[in-house]
């Protein structure tokens, strides 16, 4: 198989070096056990043989590790603007793990198998583009802030990805006037949290500090209708007790009687109350409609959603 595979291999130099060990396997039976890896030593595995481009630079570890100088190709030698012939489109691609377990470096009749790169099945990676469709390159959904074409891009992928710092994070849009295009930045894209990879229900993500301003309010509001509805019970207990009590005036047998003078006092009293409590009401509504307007619709002052950054 060895002898086979060193008879198929064109640049013989440098994919003699990759095939070494199963050269030396035939000389040395304990070979494998020698070179177990243990302790970050040496580890024979397969290693793909990139189907690299003339043009293209590339660094190559002994484990699966490329780091790729060339233009936007994000798979094969025809994908990308580098595949389009176009200019300005230079890129640097990092990847540890090309093809990820599916890699495999000849078939089983000997013969080298090139490997181009995989957004799908690349274990880890880093793309560099200068000129790209980023999004369209890696099946991203399109959010609400959209898939842009023909600007620069990096990206990011592996099974887990991690921004660590020990100060702070910021994510940041919008700081410069003109794109790597140069063309002149109009709108302020703001910033999309997707799960799944779906951007089916994205919502706008709440402002805190407005949020509790408007929660406050609320509940100021909500208190004073409370005052204005314990008014308005007292006010009705105290007409229920001048009923239950009340007295008329009589001049015989069989006469008609007068109006209860307590009761009526104690009515007209009551009466303006109501009148007053009622104009209390008015107002509660008419700054509960306020409220409404200024935190949740969009065109308010405090409008409590950010206006670019959604999350689903």
């Amino acid at each position: 198989m060895a002898t086979k595979v060193r008879a198929d291999i064109k640049d013989g130099q440098r994919h003699e070096l990759k095939y070494l060990h199963y050269l030396a396997a035939e000389d040395n039976p304990n070979y494998w056990v020698e070179n177990s890896g243990l302790f970050n030593t040496f580890l024979p595995e397969a290693i793909p043989n990139y189907n690299k481009t003339e043009p293209e630079k590339v660094i190559e570890g002994v484990n699966n590790q490329l780091i790729i100088m060339g233009r936007d190709r994000p798979r094969g030698p025809d994908s990308g603007y580098g595949g389009l012939g176009n200019s300005h489109a230079g890129c640097i691609d990092i990847i540890a793990g090309m093809s990820g377990m599916m890699v495999q470096e000849f078939s089983s009749t000997g013969e080298v198998i090139l490997t181009d790169k995989s957004p799908e099945l690349d274990a880890a990676r880093i793309y560099i583009s200068q000129r790209t469709n980023i999004d369209e390159n890696f099946n991203l959904t399109h959010g609400r802030v959209g898939s842009p074409q023909t600007r620069s891009g990096i990206a990011i992928k592996a099974d887990g990805v991690r921004i660590i710092a020990r100060d702070g994070i910021k994510l940041v849009t919008g700081t410069d006037t003109y794109n790597s295009q140069g063309v002149k930045i109009n709108i302020v894209s703001g910033i999309d949290l997707i799960a799944g990879n779906q951007d089916i229900g994205l919502e706008p993500l709440v402002k805190g500090a407005r949020l509790t301003e408007a929660l406050d309010k609320i509940i100021d509001h909500i208190t004073q209708l409370t005052g204005i509805v314990n008014s308005l019970q007292h006010s009705y207990i105290q007409t229920l007790t001048g009923l239950a009590t009340h007295m008329h005036v009589a001049t015989g047998p069989g006469a008609p009687t007068s109006p209860s003078p307590d009761l009526a006092a104690k009515v007209f009293t009551q009466y303006a109350n109501m009148v007053s409590l009622m104009g209390d009401l008015t107002t509660h509504q008419k700054n509960s409609v306020m409220l409404k307007g200024q935190y949740l619709f969009p065109a308010g002052e405090g409008y409590i959603n950010s206006k670019f950054n959604t999350t689903n």
